[in-house]
């Protein structure tokens, strides 16, 4: 009877009665040289930004049998690595420039992102990838160095390291990413209609989420205007945050000529923009009077972009 070969690691299982003789060297291989790269062989793949196969024998030497898989290559996109369709396990090193996807001719792949290592497992016609729960730390993770994140950063517990540079937090609100200050600008006006003053701050938002805490404070008066009032409201860009009416107000008694005093105002936008986003004061007097805003470097404009 012929022979005949092992279905994961293609060992030759010699006939009854054959290979008198020779036998030894078709077992030496076996053992020797085919067990030896299933359980220590480690194998290079140069991987050149297309799908690679590996290459599969009965009874000789390739690819495919080694236990360790050390990708390398010029991979610009996610490629195929093909692996027979056999029960096998695999230790890969991923060093290619993007993301490896290990799998059978038609099952489903298990993805080696590029510079990780991973244990992976094929059922003998699907890859699953063994190391995930290793991934899921319980407790707290202490990291002397830096951690960099592309997505979210999510943990049970506690998260202990020198800095962690990630594009999202997770779980995470209310935190101040950034601040403006704006110290000095003035301006009057006796028109009727919101004018600009001289006060201008702006702040570029890093996400269309975040809100912006405004905080303006200065002198605010009226001259010129028995009875007469100012009205002082904040612009973003060229829209009242207010609608069309006035966050403040400044009154003069109907006997007396002008009324000087100070204002703060604070409030909550929502600009939804990452682009460059302006905020300043405007200000209209009424009663032929003129409305004045900022003196002696007394008017500030602080912006926080919270997240």
């Amino acid at each position: 009877m012929a022979s005949t070969y092992s279905t994961s690691l293609g060992l030759e299982l010699i006939g009854q009665g054959e290979q008198s003789g020779t036998w030894g060297i078709t077992t030496n291989t076996n053992f020797g040289t085919l067990v030896e790269q299933a359980i220590t062989g480690v194998q290079a793949i140069t991987m050149s930004n297309a799908t690679y196969t590996m290459t599969t024998y009965q009874g000789a030497s390739d690819e495919s049998r080694n236990a360790v898989l050390v990708i390398g290559g010029t991979n610009l996109a996610p490629q195929n690595l093909i692996a027979p369709g056999v029960e096998k396990i695999y230790l890969i090193s991923n060093q290619s420039g993007n993301t490896v996807n290990i799998k059978t001719s038609s099952g489903n792949a298990a993805a080696i992102r590029d510079g990780s290592y991973a244990q992976v497992y094929c059922d003998g016609l699907n890859f699953y990838n063994a190391t995930s729960s290793g991934n899921s730390v319980q407790g707290d993770l202490a990291v002397t160095g830096s951690i960099t994140a592309g997505a979210n950063i999510t943990a049970v517990n506690t998260i202990t390291a020198n800095t962690i540079s990630a594009t999202n937090y997770l779980g995470i609100t209310g935190r101040i990413v950034q601040t403006v200050t704006l110290v000095g600008g003035s301006g009057s006006t006796t028109s009727g209609t919101f004018t600009p003053t001289g006060a201008a701050a702006n702040i570029t938002p890093t996400s269309v989420s975040s809100k912006i805490l405004v905080l303006v404070s200065g002198m605010f008066w009226q001259t010129n205007g028995y009875g007469g009032n100012a009205y002082l409201t904040i612009y973003r860009n060229a829209t009242n945050v207010n609608g069309s009416s006035p966050m403040s107000m400044a009154s003069v008694p109907t006997n007396q000529n002008s009324f000087y005093g100070g204002t703060a105002i604070s409030f909550l936008d929502a600009p939804a923009t990452t682009s460059l986003t302006t905020y300043t004061p405007y200000i209209f007097a009424d009663s032929g009077g003129t409305a004045n805003w900022g003196s002696y470097n007394s008017s500030r404009i602080t912006l926080l972009e919270i997240l």
